[in-house]
């Protein structure tokens, strides 16, 4: 798949980026995944916020964000639904690892109810709430 995946670098970026992330996730306006949120760890660039672009298209979004200075929580992972099961998002994590690594970080953690998904991708479910999977992967 001939994608090309960023970080974000602008602030027209992480808007376009979270106009995708709400349309395919739902619009969230909470403390964590809110816009303001997000723009405040855009500004001080320390925790991975990542897109893939493909025909001048962003197609994929994965957005962290730190707990500590070991941990990173995954909060958005979306895809276009014409873009699914191509290869991309998986791709995507594996470039959102790397900056995670190089930016410090210890392990990854994150919510979600589809599985195979994550598991394919080295992620173990570390425990379970509301219904939801925690998985979690070691760097």
């Amino acid at each position: 798949m001939d994608c090309k995946y960023k970080e974000i670098e602008t602030e027209q970026e992480l808007k376009e980026v979270l106009e995708l992330c709400y349309d395919i996730l739902g619009e969230n306006n909470s403390e964590l995944y809110g816009y303001d949120a997000w723009h405040k760890r855009f500004v001080e660039g320390s925790q991975p916020l990542v897109y893939a672009m493909k025909d001048k298209e962003i197609v994929s979004a994965i957005l962290g964000r730190a707990e500590n200075k070991d941990s990173l929580v995954i909060g958005f992972v979306a895809c276009r639904e014409n873009y699914r099961r191509q290869g991309i998002t998986k791709g995507l994590l594996g470039y959102f690892e790397d900056l995670a690594r190089k930016k410090g970080f210890k392990y990854i953690t994150l919510g979600s109810e589809e599985d195979a998904f994550y598991e394919k991708c080295g992620y173990r479910v570390i425990f379970q709430v509301h219904d939801q999977n925690v998985y979690q992967k070691i760097l």
